[in-house]
């Protein structure tokens, strides 16, 4: 006797649909994929503001505590004998930021980046860096071995920051004028009846991404300050300059202790009243 053995008939992919499918995948990957960068950089935006927000807060208490708000930097100015403390407005604030612990290893007394103050200042502080910058991908969250001797030098391991005190604007005088001065100065704190464009006004710290050991961007180091250049915009130098890696804009901490986002196509005189605090504009935000 002969079995026969029953025939089913068995749907499947031919090899043209499998690619279809596989292209049309690939496809909606590819639709999607914009949409989740755009998610994930709103919340590292977010996340800026809220250090800022916490900085500039922290600022507000320093200066109702102080009646002022921390000079810039200690011992910065040229003309005072070396060496110079060079001592940054962002480690003076530590303890109005929750970080305490970190200001009392600070040796006020010595250089910013001696040996007393190593401890100190290789604290990686998630409130002063931006979850957006490249800064730390590239060369990581310290100067680290600067001149690759295997042992530690003055400089070397200095945590950095992604923000900088604002100086003011810089034009082409040999000495800034009251109108140029932002409010973190060299060596002399700023009082509120100083700062006469009004807090809510007056930009005291701002994004200043991509810089390095080089140009002096750790938190420790009093160097942390800068001017704009009264002719350039935002983001469009990285070179002590306002610059983020947000997309089409940077945050701006005010005296106030409020954050706001600031396009790239901010007019410049806006800009420029915004960074300083006694030019008598009327600024529309």
């Amino acid at each position: 006797m002969k079995l026969v053995c029953p025939k089913f008939d068995r749907p499947a992919f031919t090899l043209v649909e499998l690619l279809v499918v596989i292209a049309v995948i690939g496809i909606l990957i590819g639709m999607l994929l914009p949409a989740v960068q755009q998610v994930r950089e709103a919340a590292r935006r977010t996340a800026c503001q809220n250090h800022l927000r916490q900085i500039g807060l922290g600022l507000a208490n320093y200066e109702a505590t102080h009646q002022f708000f921390p000079a810039g930097c200690i011992e910065c100015d040229w003309r005072l004998p070396a060496p110079r403390l060079q001592l940054a407005w962002s480690a003076s604030l530590l303890p109005f930021i929750e970080q305490q612990a970190v200001h009392d290893q600070i040796s006020f007394e010595h250089r910013f980046n001696a040996i007393e103050n190593r401890d100190a200042g290789r604290s990686v502080l998630p409130v002063y860096l931006c979850p957006s910058t490249a800064t730390t991908e590239r060369t990581g969250s310290t100067t680290g071995d600067k001149n690759q001797n295997g042992q530690w030098d003055a400089g070397d391991n200095l945590a950095f920051t992604d923000y900088g005190g604002l100086f003011g604007v810089g034009f082409s005088v040999p000495e800034p004028l009251q109108e140029h001065l932002g409010v973190m100065v060299y060596e002399t704190p700023v009082t509120t009846a100083e700062i006469r464009d009004g807090l809510s006004n007056t930009a005291v710290v701002g994004e200043c991404t991509g810089r390095d050991g080089q140009f002096q961007s750790e938190w420790i180091n009093g160097q942390n300050l800068f001017d704009q250049r009264f002719n350039i915009g935002i983001n469009e130098t990285q070179n002590n300059e306002l610059f983020s890696d947000h997309p089409g804009g940077v945050n701006l901490a005010f005296c106030d202790g409020h954050v706001s986002y600031f396009d790239d196509g901010i007019d410049q005189d806006v800009l420029i009243a915004i960074l300083t605090r006694d030019g008598g504009e009327i600024i529309d935000q």
